[in-house]
């Protein structure tokens, strides 16, 4: 039934669609990753989230050899300082650091214009999510004619179940950007706030009310320690995975206190975690500048070295044990 929701307003008029400039799936789906923000969706904490700071969105080194990305981290090194003196301030590390969220973000609208212009062929300011679901059907090899066919019998096409279950959180995002009007169809704003969320105030204070629904347990519409950190119910009783959430547990303990409970009070209010995950609060660049050096500071000077930077290289270059440990996390 709730699939047959997503197709069931099809049948108005459309202007044809071209199945030569198809756009790829990852062009379309809107990316389950926020750029430049320190919480996931699901409201984890961002693993990549000081890596992208530091090497910002151009600076692919994971899969490089590691001499390679040493020299890649050097190079971005002597960047970052600006003063040439050898050694990184938190001033040279703001400076950056806001520099490369800012083009995350920049990049992301540049992105979000050419996407929805490609997909708003007659040019009338909004994408209907027929549109978008045939774009979709088409970008997963599906021949147009029978994409048209399917959107008046789903049954046409034997979908994966994962092409589903995709489109249907798909539906629940549109609909959560469908605010002004209500009306299945997308602005260009909208669908920037449907792609990228980190760009709308009101998603990020959707998506932070999501995470206090989750975690707020006293309801009083704050965060404490215990609940910021508290893992999911369910008995967990393979060694491995119990090491593996205490280790869980540490790390956002450690994020609470150190960076969102700003006041050190105790508690984190909804003002605190917004300026936590608004990634233009000029208040990013400072506090993860901050972050970084803590981290990486190991002769305790209040700079980094370069020699600081390649001892502490895994923060940067991601190793696939830390890759399993993420997936084994994933999900709340």
């Amino acid at each position: 039934m709730l699939f047959s929701l997503l197709i069931c307003d099809f049948l108005t008029a459309r202007p044809p669609l071209d199945e030569s400039k198809a756009l790829s799936v990852d062009k379309l789906k809107p990316p389950d990753h926020l750029d430049g923000l320190k919480l996931e969706q699901d409201g984890h904490l961002n693993k990549d989230f000081h890596k992208e700071a530091f090497l910002g969105n151009h600076e692919e080194i994971d899969d490089d050899p590691e001499e390679i990305a040493e020299t890649k981290l050097k190079d971005i090194f002597y960047k970052v300082d600006t003063d040439a003196d050898g050694e990184l301030s938190v001033d040279e590390l703001e400076s950056w650091i806001m520099d490369k969220i800012n083009s995350h973000l920049d990049e992301a609208l540049e992105e979000n214009d050419h996407i929805f212009k490609h997909l708003d062929p007659d040019g009338d300011g909004a994408v209907d999510w027929k549109e978008y679901y045939m774009h979709f059907l088409m970008a997963k090899g599906y021949p147009l004619d029978k994409a048209e066919k399917h959107m008046e019998d789903y049954d046409v096409i034997e979908m994966k179940m994962e092409e589903r279950d995709q489109l249907v959180r798909y539906k629940f995002r549109w609909t959560d950007a469908d605010t002004d009007p209500v009306d299945n169809k997308l602005s260009k704003t909208e669908f920037l706030s449907f792609r990228h969320p980190e760009q709308s105030k009101l998603m990020l204070e959707n998506m932070l009310q999501t995470l206090l629904n989750s975690l707020d347990r006293n309801d009083d519409g704050k965060l404490d320690e215990e609940e910021f950190s508290a893992l999911p119910p369910g008995e967990v009783e393979d060694e491995e995975q119990k090491k593996m959430d205490r280790e869980w547990q540490e790390e956002r303990r450690a994020e609470f206190k150190k960076v969102i409970d700003s006041d050190r009070n105790g508690v984190a209010t909804k003002e605190e975690l917004m300026a936590y995950v608004d990634p233009r609060n000029p208040h990013q660049g400072k506090s993860e500048a901050n972050n970084l050096i803590s981290m990486l500071d190991d002769n305790k000077n209040g700079k980094v070295s370069l020699k600081e930077v390649l001892h502490h290289k895994d923060i940067f270059i991601n190793s696939k044990v830390c890759d399993v440990k993420r997936i084994l996390h994933d999900e709340f």
